[in-house]
């Protein structure tokens, strides 16, 4: 209870009416990528079947999502549907609701196979967009269903938003799919700009004013620390103020940032990076631009001084491991495989570069 006391009175001096780094999804607080936002909104508005998000962890899908919801006529879905029969109970629940006649005559026997009929007679061809998150944990055959399904009822749009591994997992062996794709946009971070945009809205929505208790030198450190991405932008002026708090301080300047685990951290991956071997240089380069198993990196790139294939993968793993090691690439289970993507300690340097 004193506790809570406490960071009210904290709040107060500054006229906030609570935390703002909470990560609490709130769509009016989305902020940045005017660029990515306009290229969706002109494909939804134009009709456009196929569409998709993707972006690492944090980089803000769901707050997009979420944002879209307050534009259009929409079904969003926090994680895709299971199988068949969720999504189908899905639609009805939201746009097939049993009129009385329908439950009088005991019409209402909709199934995958009739859905988008009965749709298109209830819809009359309005404007629907249905909105998947986590889309990359979707089973290949709901995908399929997906993509039929939207094919076939007239005024949807479909947005599969998820992380990069989206389209290497499914895309690239879905191609009835990945061909009717007419718009793709990934988010990144944000940029210096947005990032501070993004701190002082929040400020603003609590009651507060400006960048205040945080000083620009502060505000350029958490930017670097966090390469722009929103959610550890979050998280970190979270930590911040709590540490104001314990020091009894109304001021969060540089000071806060003086050998801390965040930007130890950056100087620790700055380090390693001029360590690296042209080899593993090239491998960052791979991942960079996505997820890939050690199959998929041998694939991109020259194997030729390699006795074999075998001794080429191998020679891959060795380095993938070292890689993780150095914290410059992570290692996370899909399937059966393993999939390697750059670290986020790594993301965070490489944005800023």
């Amino acid at each position: 209870m004193n506790t809570e006391m406490n960071d009210n009175n904290w709040f107060s001096q500054f006229n906030w009416s609570g935390n703002p780094f909470t990560l609490e999804i709130q769509p009016s607080l989305f902020v940045g990528y005017s660029r990515e936002v306009k290229e969706i909104i002109q494909a939804i508005d134009e009709g456009q079947k196929f569409i998709l998000i993707t972006g690492p962890t944090g980089a803000g899908k769901t707050m997009f999502l979420r944002w879209l919801c307050d534009k259009y006529d929409v079904i969003y879905l926090p994680k895709p549907p299971l199988d068949e029969k969720e999504l189908v109970d899905i639609f009805k629940s939201v746009y097939l609701k049993p009129t009385f006649m329908h439950s009088m005559l005991r019409l209402n026997g909709v199934n995958l196979y009739n859905l988008s009929d009965v749709f298109n007679e209830r819809n009359k061809g309005k404007k629907v967009v249905l909105l998947v998150d986590e889309a990359h944990e979707t089973k290949v055959h709901v995908l399929e269903w997906l993509r039929s399904l939207s094919d076939q009822i007239l005024g949807m749009s479909l947005v599969l938003a998820g992380l990069p591994k989206l389209k290497s997992d499914y895309l690239e062996t879905l191609e009835t799919l990945a061909q009717r794709i007419s718009s793709e946009v990934e988010l990144k971070a944000l940029s210096k700009d947005d990032s501070i945009n993004l701190v002082k809205k929040r400020i603003s929505y609590v009651g507060g004013t400006g960048l205040e208790p945080f000083t620009m030198d502060a505000i350029l450190d958490i930017y670097k620390v966090t390469g722009g991405f929103p959610r550890e932008i979050l998280k970190l002026c979270n930590s911040m103020i709590h540490k104001a708090m314990e020091r009894n301080s109304s001021i969060i300047d540089s000071s806060y940032f003086d050998n801390t685990p965040e930007s130890n951290a950056v100087d620790e991956v700055n380090s390693n990076l001029e360590k690296l071997t042209d080899k593993q240089q090239a491998i960052i380069d791979i991942l960079s631009s996505g997820s890939c198993t050690p199959a998929q990196v041998i694939n991109k790139i020259d194997i030729t001084d390699y006795m074999s294939h075998g001794h080429a993968l191998r020679s891959v793993n060795n380095i993938l491991k070292r890689l993780c090691d150095m914290d410059l690439v992570v290692r996370e289970k899909s399937g059966k495989a393993f999939m390697y993507k750059i670290s986020p300690k790594l993301k965070s340097v490489t944005v800023n570069a």
